[in-house]
């Protein structure tokens, strides 16, 4: 094997380890994830990846990697800072403001007063790598393998903010392992399509407010306050799954190139574990005998279910939506080339987080999303023959609505602003560099939820103020 081979494969094989370590990926709507190298960044991802010998073809429309004309790979590491900030009211199921009553490590019980935080700063910060490898076996046929993160969001709030109730941790991840194959038909027109195994991972954490949840049980007989005691739930699971997807890739002209993709829904299923961190009280609350008939507390809090103390299997259906592409891209000249894209998700099949133990519903939060669509426009110009500028700006839809929105995935329409470059490097032919920023304007986020009774019937009304950076790095080598 000649040292270019291995100088590639060791390229890829650092951005697939990568991949498997990654941080909580940058935020598009819902919790899906752009899928591009620092190229597509830079063009705020207009015309998808039709532009010439992009290996992000392999897994975003693998009938275009037909038409690249040379073995090439890229290694991307993305830096994302999402920044999230609550402001607004919350209040307990009789309608005061929500509150805590704090137990001191020597067991004894504090005044209750009103929680007044807002959350802190609720975003987070965290580096993405991935990889795309693409191999012409001959005129026809071309082979793709790539490392991506197709889905995935954060949301981080304070302990003890005003919205625990709701929300604290929220992470959901998934890294998927792609191989792909394109064929061409003619000079014209190709057809492609791969398989995806891909790994997800989601850890979700919140407050129990057992005496809220018991206190609006008809079996109490009398309002009970709210919020005394702290049970912080944290559930953690994951799940391997396949799923498919295809492309065909159209060239009805030199100058212009039309593709079809689509990424097909795949079925989540994940399982784990779900644990309770109690303080002295609320660990009373969940044991010990509070009724007349020894009931605790959480028998009242969740009638016809047994909530273990000492945490207990757990699962949740977390589908991947299903999504369609429309990509264009129209050479002006030999130095300005420009793309444009439509990408629809089926939000629509996410209905709820329904969290289950020993098939009992733990927690079945309504969502009700929508289907969504993105728009991007933008393209390249070739400054010199070593140095490519690139610009583009995205509309991305939010699939949340207004009724059923919280601060766990606190979303809403964004536009996305980027600028970036390419440059070649003129002593290793075949190797280049590539470097984007990206803004996101995301619109403010109403909340105005009011949670199940189980989870203590509060009611949050504010709202969420958004913005996210991504820096994008790419090097990518052609052999």
């Amino acid at each position: 094997m000649n040292n270019k081979k291995q100088q590639v494969q060791a390229l890829l094989g650092l951005a697939l380890l990568g991949g498997l370590i990654t941080g909580t990926p940058a935020q598009a709507g819902g919790f899906s994830t752009p899928t591009y190298g620092a190229p597509g960044w830079g063009r705020a991802f207009g015309g998808g990846s039709l532009f010439k010998n992009d290996p992000s073809a392999a897994y975003n429309n693998p009938a275009a990697m037909a038409f690249i004309d040379q073995n090439v790979a890229q290694m991307t590491i993305d830096y994302a800072r999402i920044k999230l900030k609550y402001s607004g009211t919350a209040t307990d199921y009789q309608g005061n403001p929500a509150s805590q009553t704090p137990v001191f490590p020597d067991g004894t019980i504090g005044d209750t007063t009103p929680l007044t935080g807002n959350g802190g700063e609720g975003g987070f910060t965290a580096w993405l790598p991935t990889g795309f490898l693409v191999i012409p076996i001959n005129d026809r046929l071309a082979f793709g393998l790539s490392q991506v993160v197709p889905q995935g969001m954060r949301s981080t709030w304070d302990d003890d903010w005003k919205g625990r109730d709701f929300a604290v941790d929220t992470k959901i991840e998934t890294v998927g392992l792609t191989g792909s194959l394109s064929f061409k038909v003619n000079d014209a027109f190709s057809v492609g399509g791969g398989i995806i195994v891909q790994h997800s991972t989601g850890f979700v954490s919140q407050n129990l407010n057992l005496t809220g949840a018991a206190g609006m049980s008809p079996a109490i007989g009398s309002p009970i306050p709210s919020g005394i005691g702290s049970n912080l739930m944290r559930v953690k699971v994951d799940n391997t799954s396949v799923g498919w997807f295809t492309g065909i890739v159209w060239k009805p002209t030199e100058q212009d190139t039309l593709g079809l993709n689509y990424h097909a829904k795949i079925k989540n299923k994940m399982e784990g574990k779900y644990n309770i961190y109690a303080d002295a009280l609320g660990r009373v609350y969940t044991t010990q005998p509070f009724g007349p008939n020894g009931q605790s507390l959480t028998e009242f809090a969740y009638p016809g279910l047994k909530l273990n103390p000492d945490g207990a299997d757990a699962s949740t259906q977390l589908d991947i939506p299903a999504t369609a592409g429309l990509d264009w891209v129209h050479v002006f000249n030999d130095r300005f080339t420009l793309g444009v894209s439509a990408t629809w998700t089926q939000w629509s099949s996410f209905t709820d987080l329904t969290l289950k133990s020993d098939g009992n519903v733990l927690i079945a939060i309504p969502y009700n999303y929508k289907d969504s669509m993105m728009y991007s426009v933008g393209g390249d110009y070739r400054l010199t023959d070593r140095l490519t500028l690139r610009a583009g700006v995205a509309f991305d839809q939010t699939p949340t609505r207004d009724s059923t929105r919280d601060p766990r995935i606190p979303d809403n329409d964004r536009w996305f602003t980027s600028l970036g470059f390419g440059y070649a490097v003129k002593e290793i032919p075949g190797l280049s560099f590539d470097g984007a920023y990206s803004h996101q304007f995301v619109k403010d986020s109403p909340i105005n939820t009011h949670n199940q009774d189980r989870l203590g019937g509060s009611t949050l009304n504010g709202k969420v103020e958004a913005s996210g950076d991504v820096v994008s790095l790419s090097t990518t080598y052609k052999f």
